[in-house]
C-alpha cells in the first residue's frame, strides 16, 4: 500500500471515529423533557421522573394517535380521510421575523354569522378540536382560535365547514402574543373568555422569551376585555403553569384576580415543585445564556406569588378538554389549571 493511500485511510478512520464520538456526545447530552410515572400517591405529591421513550428531543409526545374518545362525535377521522392529512412542524419559533408582523383586524362579518355574540379566544389553539367542540355546545358564542402554524388553522377551518359549525368558529394564523390587541380592537361584541392551554413549554431559559404568555400579552388582554371576563390557563408542566400565573400577577397592574368562585377549598389542589420540570440551563449543553438578563432571572426567582395560595383547579371548568389534556389525563398525570377574572 502506498504511503499516500495509507495516510488517507488513517485520516478517514479518524474522521469516522470523531463523528461517532460527536454523535454519541450529542445523543447523550440531548435534553429529553420530563414525563411523569405514577407512584401510587396523589398526582399533586408524587415525585415525577423521566420517561425518555415518551418524549422527543423538543418535548413532543411520540407515537401517540389523537384520542378520539371525547372528540368522536365530530367525526374527524372520516372527514380527514375525505380532505386528506397534513404534515406540520411540531415546534415553530414565534420570534421569527415574519411572525412579528402584526395581524390586521379581520372583517368580522366574513368570519361569523353574528359577530355581536360574545367571543371566546383560544391562543395557541393547535389542531382546534377544543374550539370545534365548544362551538357545537355553545351556539350563543363565537369562537376564535389563533395559532402560528398556518396548516393547522387551514385544516381546522376545513373541519369546521365539514362539521357544520363554521358560522360561530374560525381559526386564524397569527402570533397571538404580538397581534391579540390589534385583532380584537374592532370586534363588535364582548369577549367572554380568553384561554391559553398547554402551550409549548420551551424548557431552556434562553427560550423562555418564546413562550406565549409574556408581559406584552398580559397587557394586551387586560386592555381588550371588560371587567368580569375570564382568562383560563392550564399546563401539564408545573413550571409553565406557574410562569403563566406569575406573568399575569406581576404585569397586570392589579387588573386581574383569581376567580375565587371556582377556586374553592374543595375544588383545588396544591403541588410541590417536581424536580423533573425545572428549566434546563444552557450550561447543560455547553452554551451561554446571553439571551436572558441576569437581573430578570433574579427577579423571577425572587418573586413570591400571592395567587399560589389559591391552588390549582382539580377539574376543567371549560367542560371540554384539549387533545393534550386527554393524553395527560389518560396517563394519570396532573394538570395545573387556574381561572382568572378581569377586575
Amino acid at each position: 500500500m502506498s504511503v499516500c493511500r495509507h495516510a488517507a485511510l488513517n485520516t478517514l478512520a479518524g474522521q469516522r471515529l470523531a463523528f461517532g464520538r460527536g454523535l454519541a456526545w450529542h445523543t447523550a447530552r440531548r435534553y429529553v423533557p420530563p414525563r411523569a410515572k405514577t407512584t401510587g400517591e396523589s398526582p399533586a405529591k408524587e415525585n415525577l421522573v423521566y420517561d425518555r421513550k415518551a418524549y422527543g428531543p423538543k418535548g413532543e409526545l411520540k407515537g401517540k394517535a389523537v384520542p378520539e374518545g371525547p372528540f368522536q362525535e365530530l367525526g374527524l377521522k372520516e372527514i380527514s380521510d375525505k380532505i386528506g392529512g397534513i404534515r406540520v412542524r411540531q415546534h415553530v419559533n414565534p420570534l421569527k421575523r415574519e411572525l412579528q408582523i402584526v395581524t390586521p383586524p379581520p372583517a368580522w362579518n366574513d368570519l361569523f354569522e353574528d359577530p355581536k355574540k360574545v367571543l371566546h379566544v383560544d391562543i395557541g389553539c393547535g389542531p382546534g378540536r377544543f374550539l370545534l367542540m365548544k362551538a357545537r355546545e355553545r351556539l350563543d358564542q363565537n369562537h376564535l382560535g389563533l395559532d402560528i402554524r398556518v396548516k393547522l388553522t387551514e385544516r381546522a377551518n376545513a373541519w369546521a365547514s365539514e362539521v357544520g359549525c363554521e358560522s360561530n368558529v374560525h381559526f386564524m394564523m397569527s402570533n397571538g402574543t404580538v397581534s391579540f390587541s390589534n385583532i380584537l380592537s374592532t370586534y363588535p361584541g364582548k369577549v367572554a373568555c380568553v384561554s391559553v392551554q398547554f402551550p409549548d413549554p420551551h424548557f431552556k431559559k434562553r427560550h423562555h422569551k418564546r413562550r406565549i404568555v409574556q408581559p406584552q400579552l398580559v397587557d394586551a388582554i387586560a386592555n381588550c376585555i371588560q371587567p368580569g371576563t375570564k382568562v383560563f390557563l392550564q399546563s401539564d408542566v408545573l413550571e409553565v403553569g406557574e410562569a403563566m400565573r406569575d406573568q399575569f400577577e406581576r404585569y397586570s397592574a392589579g387588573r386581574f384576580a383569581v376567580d375565587a368562585s371556582l377556586h374553592r377549598p374543595e375544588a383545588v389542589t396544591f403541588a410541590d415543585e417536581p424536580i423533573a420540570t425545572k428549566s434546563i440551563d444552557d450550561a447543560d449543553e455547553g452554551g451561554s445564556d446571553e439571551d436572558v438578563e441576569e437581573t430578570e432571572e433574579e427577579e423571577e426567582a425572587a418573586f413570591q406569588s400571592d395567587w399560589a395560595t389559591f391552588g390549582w383547579l382539580k377539574e376543567n371548568p371549560m367542560g371540554v378538554p384539549t387533545e393534550r389534556e386527554v393524553y395527560v389525563l389518560n396517563d394519570g398525570l396532573p394538570v395545573y389549571r387556574i381561572m382568572l377574572v378581569r377586575c
